[in-house]
């Protein structure tokens, strides 16, 4: 593109919109609520504003300063914070965010504190835990106990109960999951005669279930970040029928290009990042080196779209590819890529990689 310095994030929002819009018509036909999360792209309003149009219920984000930045943007939804607040932080996460994941009294206790200097009642949802040992209470004598004291709070609303799934146990959310859980919002209901607004089941790991419709009744809500923005579900990291996978490409031009044997001669040490590096030997090939590097992605979440082009590593500023196989590439050629969501992740935190909107389909 003219006068963009690569390396640049290529943003596609009409096939964000898309999958946003083909994953909340199908948990509308479940009765299903579906939150869209923005966490990988700290927070951006563009991309938020697809996903609203789209019909979510809210926007999710692990970062209140990512709410604050779509809030700012004048967008008019629920705003979640999925990250457990920080004690530190309390008055800034009820001034905004609209609904709050919690599993510890103590920030309990300091929201509704902060709520009621700031004259305003936040909603909070109660974390089980169901086996993948991330955020939750387990014990159900505490979490009696946590639901009866939220229940005195003044300024804080029990809005729901959630879990969550695979991301750091990589426990894959099955109806025998589910069931287990209901039972504990079930127990809950009955024990304290309430009800609840939402009964949050997870993220994009449940996609699977989702689309098969066998998400057992009762659970009412999903908050759902890859799925929408790779067209991917992440129990199997299978594309999402009828999804597209176009959504972001990444760009970076050549800098350089030299024929060059395919193994480091010398004393051999560490590389740069404290690795001992290793190397096939393959004799002379033709290499590039690229614009970007650790600081801007992550070099094993990427994957050329051309074909002749191999990832071989990465510095922190420097990606090298082998183009054997291509006689058309040269320096200042721009070499695109796709990207998995550890790659995105970095690109969208990386101050060096320029992001660019696709705002219409071609």
């Amino acid at each position: 593109m003219d006068n963009i310095c690569s390396p640049y994030l290529e943003i596609n929002l009409p096939a964000i919109y898309h999958n946003a819009k083909i994953i909340v018509e199908k948990g509308r036909d479940y009765g299903i609520l579906i939150d869209g999360v923005t966490k990988v792209s700290l927070g951006d309003p563009k991309i938020a504003e697809v996903l609203v149009e789209a019909g979510v219920f809210g926007i999710s984000d692990s970062r209140i300063e990512s709410i604050k930045r779509m809030k700012e943007s004048n967008l008019n939804t629920n705003f979640t914070l999925i990250r457990l607040p920080c004690l530190s932080q309390v008055e800034e996460e009820i001034k905004y965010a609209d609904i709050s994941l919690n599993s510890e009294l103590s920030t309990l206790r300091a929201l509704n504190e902060a709520g009621e200097k700031l004259k305003k009642k936040h909603r909070v949802v109660i974390m089980v835990e169901m086996g993948d040992i991330r955020e939750g209470i387990w014990n159900r004598e505490e979490l009696y106990f946590v639901v009866r004291e939220v229940l005195k709070m003044k300024n804080l609303e029990l809005f729901g109960v959630g879990t969550n799934f695979t991301c750091f146990g990589g426990v894959i959310p099955t109806e025998e999951k589910y069931m287990d859980f209901i039972e504990i919002v079930d127990d809950l209901k009955r024990k304290f005669n309430i009800s609840f607004a939402i009964v949050s089941g997870g993220n994009s790991s449940t996609i699977p279930l989702l689309f098969k419709g066998k998400i057992p009744l009762g659970v009412n809500h999903l908050r759902i970040g890859e799925g929408i923005m790779l067209g991917r579900e992440t129990a199997y990291r299978k594309v999402i029928p009828g999804a597209r996978t176009d959504t972001f490409r990444f760009i970076g031009e050549i800098l350089e290009v030299k024929e060059k044997p395919s193994v480091p001669w010398g004393v051999i040490g560490e590389d740069a990042f404290g690795h001992k590096p290793s190397f096939k030997a393959r004799g002379v090939r033709k290499r590039a080196i690229l614009n970007f590097g650790r600081q801007d992605i992550d070099p094993e979440g990427i994957k050329p779209e051309i074909l002749g082009v191999e990832v071989l590593g990465a510095t922190s500023d420097y990606t090298v590819v082998d183009i054997s196989e291509r006689d058309d590439l040269k320096v200042g050629d721009s070499i695109s890529f796709s990207l998995n969501y550890s790659a995105l992740l970095q690109a969208f935190t990386s101050p060096f990689v320029k992001k660019i909107y696709k705002e219409v389909d071609l």
